[in-house]
């Protein structure tokens, strides 16, 4: 299925949830303090949703979180258009693609300020400052039109490579690290925890997209909800940002706890892969220290977006920071949460 196909069929999915809405069961202030969160995957990205949780930031603010896993972007979003959820947690393109159908969508706070992606290979050279020391190499991404794939095309093209010069393999999401792995590619992209985990086999992490000038910030990951549900509930609204700025303060002034809570949540990886994976992240500014989501952030996830045509065009008022950000809750959180 070409790109353009697969896009319009997401595209397609949000409209057709979109016509739920109007009935959906979002509760409301009045209606008590239950508030339901759905996460694209459970994934170290998203730890300071786990801290939240674990530390007793949500009960500190009144709110019962119900937490499900949508198994993508995509099931978590139309699980908040469709009223089955209140928030969902993933990549904030989603709202620029409802808007560009006439439906709704705002990122209320950030939960992934980086482009949080490395990438590994055999040697321990690092190609930070040296981009064309991939020609000639194999590479291993998701498949078009995800993430790592946008990234390392668009990094192409940034530093004027030939396309024909190197060799993208694409995988599976989650199995990216296999044809690297096997010796069939010489370098493959990754995320946390994945990258340590390689690192443990004696891999290298050689070049960080976080490091790029110009790519940080970046909304990688947001807290998403509807315009619906921020004005009937803004009191939970509020409640929610605070405890997602109270953990991401505690990640950087607590990280040994916090590091902790991580193991807990995958007790099937090795503690100090989770260690070293979560200190990456806080090196590479990842965790965010303020959850305001700034204008940069969100340009910068644009610009890859109508780059790989998740979005039809960017700047538009369906893909504008003014139509799709509220800092709104995010300012009181940082002014009294924020370190």
């Amino acid at each position: 299925m070409s790109t353009t196909r697969r896009l319009f069929g997401a595209a397609l999915a949000a409209v057709t949830a979109l016509s739920l809405a109007s009935c959906s069961s979002q509760s409301s202030d009045d209606e008590g303090s239950k508030v339901r969160i759905n996460q694209a995957f459970q994934s170290l990205l998203y730890l300071p949703l786990y801290v939240a949780i674990d530390k007793g930031f949500f009960e500190e603010q009144g709110v019962d979180v119900a937490l499900t896993t949508g198994g993508g972007g995509q099931n978590s979003w139309s699980s908040v258009l469709g009223g089955t959820d209140d928030f969902s947690i993933h990549d904030p393109v989603f709202g620029p693609i409802s808007h560009e159908n006439d439906g709704p969508g705002l990122a209320v706070a950030s939960i992934q300020n980086a482009p949080a992606v490395w990438v590994v290979g055999n040697e321990d050279v690092s190609l930070q400052n040296d981009v064309r020391g991939f020609e000639g190499s194999t590479v291993v991404t998701m498949p078009e039109p995800d993430s790592t794939w946008a990234f390392f095309n668009y990094l192409m093209r940034e530093n004027s490579l030939d396309p024909n010069a190197v060799t993208i393999t694409e995988a599976s999401v989650g199995n990216e690290l296999g044809p690297f792995l096997s010796g069939r590619a010489d370098y493959a992209l990754a995320t946390e925890p994945q990258v340590s985990q390689v690192e443990a086999q004696g891999k290298h992490a050689v070049f960080s997209f976080s490091d790029i000038e110009g790519w940080y910030p970046f909304a990688f990951s947001s807290l998403m909800t509807t315009e619906r549900y921020v004005s009937e509930n803004p009191e939970a609204t509020q409640a929610v940002v605070n405890a997602f700025q109270q953990a991401s303060t505690f990640i950087y002034t607590n990280t040994d706890e916090a590091i902790a809570v991580a193991q807990n949540y995958f007790p099937d990886l090795e503690g100090e892969v989770v260690a070293t994976a979560v200190r990456r992240e806080l090196d590479a500014r990842a965790y965010p220290e303020n959850v305001e989501i700034t204008e940069q952030a969100w340009e910068n996830n644009m610009r890859i977006a109508e780059f790989v045509g998740s979005i039809k065009e960017y700047p538009s008022e369906a893909t504008s920071f003014e139509t799709n950000v509220d800092n709104t809750f995010a300012e009181k959180a940082a002014a009294e949460y924020a370190k």
